[in-house]
């Protein structure tokens, strides 16, 4: 339905924020598991430093044995919180690493199906453009022949007027002469009878 309403370069500008989105949301995903494990990193330097002060003033208090104890349950406890937190960084990086596959194959799936309607519309806009142009030839074409016949009409009609218009003129001088001719003759018959 959205690809029907909207131009293609539009298309592509929301595919291309869409991706764009999914890979700021991945990398802002990757930056604070990295900064999880750099403050992971100094916890266990803290922890580390420490550790060798507590042995250090242990040192004078405490037997060999009791030190050895506090340091394995120390180095014990260290290991599990860091095994723990290894394992949820190793969890968080493999869901990150699925939804980059999965946006990936949605994205390329839909730039394969969007490229295949793009060649049909184009073919069918070619196709529709051509029988226009085709009918637009046919309808000049038309024209073209109604005024041919029209001014061949025309011609015709000129011709015929004029031809009317000389045989008027030659019929109306001939009506003259013969008023003319006519009036003529009444004088001389008045003369005739007047003497």
């Amino acid at each position: 339905s959205h690809g029907h309403h909207t131009s293609l370069p539009e298309r592509m500008d929301f595919l291309e924020q869409m991706l764009g989105d999914s890979a700021d949301q991945h990398s802002a995903q990757l930056q604070a598991l990295q900064e999880a494990q750099s403050k992971f990193a100094l916890a266990h330097s803290k922890s580390a430093k420490d550790l060798e002060g507590l042995k250090a003033s242990h040192k004078h208090h405490a037997s060999i044995g009791e030190r050895v104890e506090y340091l394995e349950k120390a180095m014990g406890d260290s290991a599990d919180k860091h095994e723990d937190e290894l394992q949820r960084m190793k969890a968080l990086h493999a869901r990150h690493a699925e939804d980059l596959a999965k946006a990936s194959r949605e994205s390329r799936s839909t730039l394969e199906k969007h490229h295949a309607s793009v060649a049909e519309r184009l073919d069918y806009l070619e196709k529709l453009v051509g029988d226009s142009a085709d009918e637009h030839a046919r309808d000049l074409q038309s024209v073209k022949d109604a005024h041919n016949l029209q001014a061949k009409e025309l011609a015709a009609t000129k011709e015929a007027q004029t031809k009317f218009y000389n045989e008027a003129k030659k019929h109306q001088a001939y009506q003259m002469s013969t008023a003319e001719r006519l009036d003529l003759l009444e004088s001389r018959l008045k003369h005739c009878f007047d003497a």
